[in-house]
């Protein structure tokens, strides 16, 4: 594409930087022909990258960890949703006024409401921290019934408490329940180049149920393998993250682009 003075920029900010968001947002600019570009910033100063964001006039921002919950001092405003959960992963610039929102929630319960009805499911909920707060909103907003572990006990407890959610314990009782529906890793455990560790061992899967990890790189982690050995239907992390990315490029451009499109351009890199 031909850069000139009127290309919208998107940016990231994080500590450090992949390939992912840009390869899935300009993708999707170049299906459309949009004159956007997506630039990922290698950004350690939060503040001045969202200072730069309001002084360039970028369009909006994706923002990745560690800086989700620091970017909240430095917006105008943000959405309640987020604001619940507690971090901020998406800034939209609208005529000045900077916006922060929270897409992972969307990004996990579009890609599990693809699988199956979350109502009156229980749900065994993995981690305490970003990506398990906004994934305990989205089960709680859709009537499911979580139950949270986390290697730390402390820290899934007080999170179990914040969100009204029933607290398990460390990760070691999981072994203990009867039953339940779905699975989910909320926590990093497996992600490149750790891509052999998996946050639970297949003996704690019970065959048939639904399991979901967040981890994206690789596609396809050893949960997911454990999973697949038992007969479960599996949701990859890969599925979340361009679920949220598809949130993100509506706010900026108002066009809702095909999930396949963002896909193509993700799995080509990750595969």
């Amino acid at each position: 594409m031909q850069i000139d003075n009127e290309t919208k920029i998107v940016s990231s900010i994080a500590i450090k930087q992949s390939k992912l968001g840009a390869a899935m947002h300009n993708s999707a600019y170049q299906y459309f022909g949009l004159n956007f570009i997506y630039i990922p910033l290698t950004v350690s100063d939060c503040k001045c990258a969202v200072a730069g964001i309001r002084a360039l006039n970028f369009r909006g921002s994706a923002v990745s960890m560690p800086h989700k919950q620091e970017v909240m001092k430095y917006l105008d405003k943000i959405d309640p949703i987020a604001k619940k959960i507690g971090a901020v992963n998406t800034v939209s610039n609208d005529n000045g006024i900077l916006m922060g929102y929270n897409s992972d929630w969307i990004g996990a319960m579009d890609a599990l409401k693809k699988v199956c009805n979350l109502q009156n499911k229980i749900v065994v909920l993995i981690g305490a921290g970003g990506a398990a707060r906004a994934i305990a909103y989205g089960l709680k907003e859709n009537g499911a019934k979580a139950i949270i572990f986390n290697r730390t006990p402390e820290k899934a407890e007080i999170l179990a408490n914040e969100f009204d959610l029933e607290f398990g314990g460390s990760i070691e009782e999981i072994q203990k329940l009867e039953d339940y529906d779905i699975l989910i890793n909320a926590t990093s455990t497996g992600f490149y180049p750790n891509v052999d560790e998996s946050i639970v061992d297949e003996s704690a899967l019970k065959k048939n149920k639904i399991v979901m990890d967040v981890v994206f790189n690789p596609l396809e982690t050893p949960l997911l393998k454990f999973a697949k050995n038992k007969n479960c239907k599996v949701v990859p992390g890969y599925r979340m993250l361009i679920y949220q990315a598809l949130f993100q490029f509506e706010l900026f451009t108002g066009k809702k682009v095909p999930f396949k499109i963002m896909e193509k351009a993700l799995i080509d890199i990750l595969k």
